[in-house]
């Protein structure tokens, strides 16, 4: 382990401090304030005051993206405000916190890893680790310990697509299990679990066999599977409405964007408009779900007839074509895809299924009304975007304004409630491509390249870069902040930073 605290009081573990019989007690939420606000140096809030900020999940509140009260500094970097440093296993799931746990999953080439942390100076509390039978199929960007925890501050709940689902209490004891089979995709799984009405709900977007599970999060067992015919391969992560007491999972994929009930999984409503292939996450805010979606080539139709590409390849007669015998073109560049059941061939069904979708496929950003029952695209889209769209990072809306970032370091800003431009498609001078995605605190805003450059925006209608910061590493995970203290996952590092006192 390579700790590199700077200018930190060393305190011990609260868990260590406690009895055996009195760790349970870690997991209620009331001695878990009353345990922060000890080793913070702080009284107890007056009635009404606001209780310490949490980030819960994949981009803290609901997956805004947001901190309401907090900061972060505007410089920063290796030596630069930097609080600590530890270096982990490989991973891209993002920090999870509660109180003073942090949380990440990784992969040391055996096992797949959960790591709790005090976030104050980068002690680790503990890690757990579940043997995988296999590996999941994934891209040279992957990594098996993509997903980010989702913590109650009861229980911490962490998802590996090599493996399932796993419970932990926050002092590292394992509640429960629940394996499941590896996602069927090209790049292996990225979206992570959520948390509502003490449910787990992970959705699995694969090229065969789509669908929601929902589980009991106190004991792992079933509660409801709901079948997503028609949805191939996704990565989203929902988010849940509304988010005070939810109802409803929000979720996008091939084509469109549904609302789920969360009590027995049942599609409430649909919007169409979006491309086959969904990555980015969606966000609430303003009144207006926000969903943005991107692939190459949307929108073009490029599939031939089926019969063309028997009679250029079928060369056993058998009316299926194996990667030998696939024309190059669409057939030869899309067969992964186009192959659902991954036997190798593709048939007639899998060929039109695929050029239906991609006929369909239209890459856009839509601004939807909540509400309504069936298909309410011509009723509940307020606005839609067509212009500077990411491919993995999700929307960011901060102060009325809605922030994406695509490739390349292109940053677009508009009204959020209109949809009208601020600024389209400016340059970052942050080259690389981008799968973190954006944050905000107070008037900033935070945009980090894969490369490692991390761009600092003042949250205005002009684009106004603050700082450019490089972090030396790759950056593939989103970031967290708490008070003023920005934790930010590169490809081996965990930093913490915030401004010197």
């Amino acid at each position: 382990m390579n700790l590199k605290p700077a200018g930190v009081v060393q305190v011990p573990a609260m868990s260590a401090a406690l009895s055996p019989a009195a760790r349970p007690l870690l997991a209620g939420p009331l001695l878990l304030t009353l345990i922060w606000l000890v080793v913070e140096g702080c009284t107890l809030p007056a009635a009404g005051a606001a209780a310490p900020e949490n980030w819960p999940r994949f981009r803290g509140p609901n997956g805004s993206g947001v901190s309401a009260t907090a900061s972060f500094p505007t410089h920063f970097g290796p030596g630069t405000n930097m609080l600590w440093q530890l270096t982990l296993p490989e991973g891209h799931s993002s920090p999870c916190i509660w109180g003073d746990h942090l949380f990440l999953t990784g992969f040391d080439g055996a096992e797949l890893l959960t790591i709790a942390i005090d976030r104050r100076d980068g002690r680790e509390l503990w890690r757990r680790g579940v043997a995988p039978a296999e590996i999941e199929r994934g891209s040279r960007n992957g990594n098996p310990a993509s997903s980010t925890p989702v913590t109650d501050g009861r229980r911490v709940h962490v998802y590996f697509g090599s493996f399932g689902l796993v419970c932990y209490e926050l002092d590292g004891d394992e509640l429960w299990r629940r394996p499941l089979p590896p996602p069927i995709t090209q790049h292996g799984a990225s979206t992570s679990p959520v948390l509502a009405d003490n449910r787990i709900i992970l959705a699995v977007d694969q090229d065969v066999g789509s669908h929601l599970l929902a589980v009991d999060a106190a004991t792992g067992e079933d509660l409801w599977r709901i079948d997503r015919p028609g949805y191939r391969r996704g990565f989203s992560t929902p988010i849940v409405w509304p988010q005070e007491r939810p109802t409803h999972l929000i979720l996008p994929g091939t084509l469109r964007l549904n609302g789920y009930s969360i009590t027995d999984g049942e599609e409430t409503w649909v919007v169409r408009g979006l491309p086959n292939e969904m990555v980015s996450s969606p966000v609430f805010a303003e009144g207006m779900f926000f969903v943005a979606g991107w692939t190459p080539g949307s929108g073009v139709p490029s599939m031939p007839p089926f019969d063309q590409l028997l009679e250029q390849g079928d060369r056993d007669a058998d009316g299926a074509l194996t990667m030998v015998e696939a024309p190059n073109g669409p057939a030869r560049r899309h067969f992964v895809y186009v192959d659902a059941d991954k036997d190798g061939r593709i048939d007639r069904e899998e060929w039109l299924t695929m050029s239906e979708i991609f006929d369909s496929s239209r890459n856009a950003l839509l601004a939807v009304r909540p509400g309504g029952t069936g298909d309410v695209t011509d009723s509940h889209v307020a606005w839609s975007f067509a212009d500077g769209l990411p491919y993995v990072p999700s929307p960011l809306c901060h102060r009325g304004r809605l922030y994406l970032v695509r490739n390349g370091g292109i940053a677009t800003c508009l009204d959020a409630r209109t949809g009208k431009v601020h600024y389209q498609e400016e340059r970052l001078d942050a080259i690389g491509d981008y799968y973190s995605s954006p944050i905000a605190a107070g008037d900033q805003v935070l945009m980090i390249s894969q490369p490692g450059t991390a761009v600092v925006l003042r949250a205005s209608d002009s684009l106004e870069v603050l700082a450019r910061n490089r972090l030396g590493e790759k950056v593939m995970a989103t970031p967290a902040v708490i008070g003023q203290t920005l934790y930010v996952r590169g490809e081996q590092t965990l930093w913490a930073f915030a401004p010197e006192k």
